[in-house]
């Protein structure tokens, strides 16, 4: 089986022949593309006789289990010159993008009536039919296109007597032949040395200004936010401890300004708040407290550790308020009257209401 894979055509011998001068349609071969399945491209079989002459003959594709197939159906026009015939596959996609596969070599056998003067056809021994065959292999293969370590292929230059590296890559994909920021292509790690070496000797500054400028939209770690650095996590009761003396203060006076939206605690335990015009406005006095710690929790002694910062709470008959981790009383227990005491001055109110 004739077969073409990444670009390479292989042709065993058992195929070589392709029949005698002047034969027409009596044969076909056929190619078989592995891994290539492009309906939108056209095959043109390019064949070199002995005499340098040179003819193309279009081939006929059809996909088949995910190869494909190329047929050349043999004319008399295609066996013009008995011998050794060098071919090679051209093909063209739809963007006009052409590629060549390798070279190899068929065999056409002579007849009779086609011998340029018309006498007795050449008599050829099959030693010197295996002396053309060596011969032409022996061309072919000194001159063979060949993959490098890169992956690419190089093509022998007649002209300069070398092999020279093309653009064409084993993957279909041709490496960048330097970095790049923008081609989605691969780069060979002879260029990725090369790129690195010449950074070397300037490794310190490359990489600093490199690092600015990827860094050039983000936050930098030296940043706070209410005087606690961005280096590390903040916890909420980090952030409300730095935020708690912005949103009340202590010992707050009638003609010293605030901060809008600020509560504060009076000198006499007094609750006030302060306005949009920054001025404090009293909300209650120390005295009126009391009368409102229905809606506060009561606590016992052992447990105002366990109430947060900024809550209200009543304990002992005393009102109290959690700042700092402290609890700090806002009235005496002497200044009001709890429950008990009122009962004893005026009598159980509760009994006197069902009474009536």
């Amino acid at each position: 089986m004739i077969t073409i894979q990444n670009g390479k055509l292989m042709i065993p011998d058992s195929d070589r022949f392709v029949g005698f001068a002047g034969d027409n349609t009596v044969n076909t071969k056929q190619f078989t593309m592995i891994d290539f399945m492009d309906e939108n491209c056209t095959f043109t079989l390019c064949m070199r006789f002995d005499d340098d002459t040179v003819r193309t003959v279009p081939l006929t594709a059809q996909i088949d289990h995910g190869n494909t197939v190329l047929t050349w159906e043999i004319r008399k026009e295609d066996l013009c010159s008995s011998g050794v015939v060098q071919v090679q596959v051209k093909i063209a996609d739809s963007d006009g993008g052409i590629e060549h596969t390798t070279k190899d070599f068929f065999l056409i056998g002579s007849a009779v009536e086609l011998d340029d003067d018309g006498g007795e056809m050449e008599y050829v021994t099959p030693s010197q039919l295996q002396n053309s065959i060596n011969q032409a292999l022996e061309t072919i293969t000194a001159t063979s296109p060949y993959v490098d370590d890169d992956g690419y292929w190089c093509i022998y230059d007649p002209e300069r007597r070398e092999y020279v590296r093309t653009a064409y890559h084993v993957s279909g994909i041709a490496p960048d032949s330097a970095m790049s920021d923008s081609s989605d292509n691969a780069v060979s790690n002879s260029v990725i040395k090369r790129y690195v070496d010449t950074k070397s000797t300037d490794c310190n500054t490359f990489s600093v200004s490199y690092a600015d400028m990827k860094t050039a939209d983000r936050v930098p770690d030296t940043r706070k936010i209410a005087e606690l650095p961005l280096s590390a996590d903040i916890t909420a009761a980090d952030l409300m401890a730095e935020l708690r003396p912005y949103t009340y203060k202590n010992n707050v006076t009638p003609n010293i300004g605030g901060v809008k939206g600020q509560l504060g605690i009076g000198l006499s335990g007094e609750v006030f708040y302060c306005n949009a015009n920054d001025h404090w406005v009293r909300l209650a006095f120390g005295s009126e407290l009391y009368d409102k710690m229905d809606l506060v929790a009561e606590v016992d002694a052992s447990e105002i550790d366990d109430v947060d910062d900024g809550n209200m709470f009543f304990c002992n008959d005393v009102p109290y308020v959690k700042f700092n981790d402290e609890a700090v009383a806002l009235t005496k227990s002497d200044d009001v009257y709890n429950k008990a005491q009122i009962d004893a001055l005026i009598g159980d109110i509760e009994s006197c209401l069902a009474a009536i």
